[in-house]
């Protein structure tokens, strides 16, 4: 009775491993599937990133905390990662990209090394200036997991967002799933979004939409134009002796005819 007990227990166990990889437990590939990557460049709802068809989305894997460490000793600052993708690939004129990334599992740093956008500021069209401690304008970081499509979008608060989580320096390196969700929920706080996503697509007139046009305000007319070329501060979140907060204050208000405050910290 003892032996037969025994060896139901032992085919227990033996069999125990193979139902996990089934259902797919115990690392099984089935649980490391890629995706297919479709995001949009955003400037503002309805404002999209288009670079003349130029090459100017480029990713890159994010591995132990370290996506596209850059050489900021040299003006335009170099990157010395490695893409995912054998070159940058374009944005179309509404400022889409999509890429098969089928093959990668992972976090993925999305960094934007140019384009021109109407600015809801000027009506006119204006360039996208490459950030002093980068070598890429806008970014953002998307988890490619679990197969089908996963949408990403790149807009400044999406760059605000990255600096955040990389704890604004060009070494040391800190991205991950995790730092870039909580820093996304501060800049979602930090702008007043209400239950607006910085990681969802602006529509015309909503809370994140004003706070674009805030940047875009900040971005052209004095003072933010003036106290910080290109936004250089506010989309690096260097905030150290500086009057970001007044300066994007002051825009927004300008922009969007309201008066908010924002306290930047």
């Amino acid at each position: 009775m003892h032996r037969n007990l025994r060896r139901t227990a032992l085919a227990a166990l033996l069999a125990l491993p193979m139902a996990l990889t089934g259902c797919g437990g115990g690392g099984s590939s089935a649980t490391l599937t890629g995706a297919v990557l479709s995001g949009q460049v955003l400037m503002g709802a309805g404002r999209p990133v288009y670079a003349g068809g130029t090459g100017n989305v480029c990713l890159y894997a994010i591995i132990a905390g370290q996506g596209n460490p850059v050489n900021a000793t040299v003006t335009p600052p170099q990157s010395t990662g490695t893409l995912l993708t054998t070159s940058c690939i374009p944005t179309d004129a509404n400022g889409n990209f999509t890429i098969d990334l089928t093959s990668f599992y992972g976090p993925v740093l999305i960094q934007v090394t140019s384009g021109n956008y109407t600015s809801v500021a000027t009506g006119a069209s204006a360039a996208l200036t490459n950030l002093a401690t980068t070598n890429a304008s806008l970014q953002a970081v998307v988890n490619i997991a679990g197969g089908g499509t996963v949408h990403a979008v790149v807009t400044p608060l999406t760059t605000v967002a990255t600096a955040i989580a990389l704890g604004n320096s060009t070494s040391g390196f800190t991205l991950s799933n995790a730092s870039y969700a909580a820093a996304s929920a501060k800049v979602d706080s930090e702008f007043q979004l209400g239950s607006g996503d910085i990681n969802t697509a602006p529509n015309a007139g909503d809370a994140y939409d004003m706070a674009l046009n805030g940047v875009q305000e900040y971005l052209a007319a004095p003072p933010g134009s003036i106290d910080d070329a290109s936004a250089n501060n506010l989309l690096t979140w260097n905030l150290a002796g500086s009057s970001v907060a007044a300066d994007y204050t002051s825009a927004y208000n300008a922009i969007n005819h309201t008066t908010a405050t924002f306290s930047f910290n």
